[in-house]
């Protein structure tokens, strides 16, 4: 029995998914829809009717390697809190050091005014605070507006530290990755939280 058709959807998620695998060897500038076409064994044709034309093929590329980044940087839950934290700061690092032109490209487009990219953006930022958040609160942390724009500059202390590794690599990435796990504990006091009390290895 013959296989059945792909979908529609499937269609376009498998043009997607070879597009996001390419990124891996391809820079995301030098990515071409005739290229993803000849991967993915379709007609360039084909690409447009899915996405239009060159700049929807790109956003959609962006949101699809967005989301697994953010996938990727979801914490072990089953790691202690201080495991946790250093597991998700060595994968943002290994996510954007690996991929440093999508993630700068999803940065621009947020800045410049892309609501879906803006949201993207965000919601990659936000698997971190809402993660740190839940986790002080079981130290009896409560989640305050101090807190929250304490994680929020952390953050971007952090994407700023990795970005500029990336282009002058003066430390060891251990010493990086370190220096952002500092970074974290030493912020908590200027947001009202007494780091001493915290029993973090549990």
């Amino acid at each position: 029995m013959a296989a059945a058709p792909r979908s529609p959807e499937d269609r376009r998620a498998q043009i997607l998914d070879m597009a996001v695998r390419l990124l891996e060897t391809v820079p995301f500038d030098d990515l071409s829809m005739d290229q993803v076409a000849a991967e993915a064994g379709v007609s360039p044709p084909l690409l447009f009717h899915y996405f239009k034309n060159k700049q929807g093929f790109r956003n959609a590329v962006l949101e699809a390697s967005a989301s697994e980044l953010q996938r990727r940087m979801t914490p072990d839950a089953t790691l202690p809190v201080s495991g946790q934290l250093r597991a998700g700061v060595e994968t943002f690092a290994d996510a954007v050091i690996e991929h440093p032109t999508i993630y700068l490209a999803v940065m621009r487009m947020a800045g410049s005014g892309d609501e879906r990219m803006r949201q993207i953006y965000r919601g990659m930022r936000r698997t971190f605070t809402r993660w740190i958040g839940a986790s002080l609160a079981e130290f009896g942390v409560p989640t305050t507006p101090a807190l929250e724009a304490a994680i929020s500059g952390w953050q971007a202390f952090m994407e700023e530290i990795v970005l500029s590794w990336l282009d002058e690599p003066t430390m060891d990435r251990t010493d990086m990755i370190d220096l952002c796990e500092r970074a974290f504990y030493h912020l908590l006091p200027a947001a009202g939280v007494d780091v001493d009390a915290l029993d973090v290895t549990r």
